[in-house]
This record gives structure tokens, sequence and C-alpha cells, in this order.
């Protein structure tokens, strides 16, 4: 394995178990914010997506069960891209172009995620 796939892979699974646990230190924000998008049982969403970004993220790190973490990973993204970053339901335009943004990072990050596993 080469020293450039080994930081690619800190550098990326680290970016989803900081996400993970950003999801479990800012609950109460992100689950009002999971409530205003009108996601089903907000606070759960939140501490589900947590777990998954930080076992998946930890996946990538030490390269374990790599197929799970990818497929967890890309299923959040997907999912998240959809129903927390609907930018074509956003009014305000700056609310619009963050949202625009985020779903375009989710999507690439997921096809990134494919392609690591199809490697």
């Amino acid at each position: 394995m080469s020293t450039l796939f080994v930081i690619g892979q800190v550098v990326l699974g680290g970016y989803f178990a900081i996400a993970g646990i950003k999801h479990f230190t800012g609950a109460k924000g992100m689950t009002g914010y999971a409530a205003m998008k009108g996601l089903p049982a907000p606070s759960a969403s939140v501490m589900l997506s947590g777990l998954i970004l930080l076992l998946g993220g930890l996946g990538i790190m030490f390269q374990m069960y790599t197929t799970v973490a990818y497929t967890l990973l890309i299923l959040f993204l997907v999912v998240a891209a959809f129903t927390i970053h609907d930018f074509w339901k956003a009014k305000d335009a700056q609310a619009k172009m963050a949202d625009s943004i985020q779903f375009q990072k989710n999507l690439a990050l997921a096809a990134a995620l494919l392609m690591l596993m199809a490697a």
C-alpha cells in the first residue's frame, strides 16, 4: 500500500469520523435542523447518522470492514443529499446555494467511495 494511499485514507476516514463526532456533540442543533427538514424521529436520525459516519470513517482509516464502511457512508451521503440538502425546495437564495453545494459534495463523495469500493 502506497504512502499516498495511507495518507488519503486517514484524511478521508478522519473527515467522516469527525463529522460523526460532531453529530453527537452538536446533537441539539442538528436535531432541530433535522426536524425542520421533516426527518422522522429527528433525534434518533441524528444519532444513527452520527454512528454511521463515525464507524464508516474509522473503517476507512483503519482499513477494517471497508466494504461495509463504504456502503454505509454511500447510503448516508445519498440519503442526506436528497433529504437534508434539498436545495430545490429552498426559498432563500443563500440557503439554496449552500444546500446545492452540500448536495453536490455529498454526491461527489459517494462517487469517490464507489470508486474505492471498485478498486
